[in-house]
């Protein structure tokens, strides 16, 4: 690859066959740990141009990709969620449908659910906790399983109902 091939734009190849420049989202839907973006568009959750758009305000602002789609409302939270779940080889808790146990959820003090966006949801066994957090990105799981004392397992859901699960667990703990 040259620098004066029209095909790249800064590294990036261009999709092929389109009237204005456009990336190439499909280049790296074979990757082991896929892009974001390549995932949410093979799925039809966002537009290629869409998600054009929402790299170049997220390269600008310095926002994460899924943080300025819902932003432009290109996107809904139960679909960034699973999108993450999917890249991370994670599995996607709808914590609406299947509300978590709060016995399970107090375990984990307030302020490390904060900083990694989780909540433990549901014991596995006695020494076995199943954790959901909004971006695997922003986990732990070495220090979630010895903040909890038994073993984590990592599942993605929603950061707003994440978020609802910390208000709950705390005025059930006061």
């Amino acid at each position: 690859m040259t620098y004066s091939d029209k095909r790249f734009i800064g590294g990036i190849r261009l999709a092929s066959g389109s009237a204005a420049p456009r990336l190439d989202h499909t280049y790296f839907e074979h990757e082991v740990r896929p892009m974001l973006g390549s995932i949410l568009v093979q799925k039809g959750w966002v537009k290629p141009e869409q998600l054009d758009a929402a790299l170049e305000e997220a390269r600008i602002t310095g926002m994460r990709i899924g943080e300025t789609l819902l932003a432009r409302g290109w996107l809904f939270e139960p679909e960034l969620a699973a999108g993450l779940a999917e890249q991370s080889g994670l599995r996607y808790v709808d914590l609406v449908r299947h509300p978590l146990d709060p016995s399970a959820a107090r375990l984990l003090p307030l302020e490390v659910a904060r900083r990694m966006f989780a909540v433990p949801i549901r014991f596995i066994d006695a020494d076995h906790v199943e954790v959901a957090v909004a971006d695997p990105a922003d986990a732990d799981a070495g220090a979630l399983e010895q903040i909890l004392g038994r073993r984590v397992d990592l599942v993605v859901g929603e950061r707003s109902a994440i978020q609802n699960a910390w208000r709950y667990t705390t005025s059930c703990s006061a």
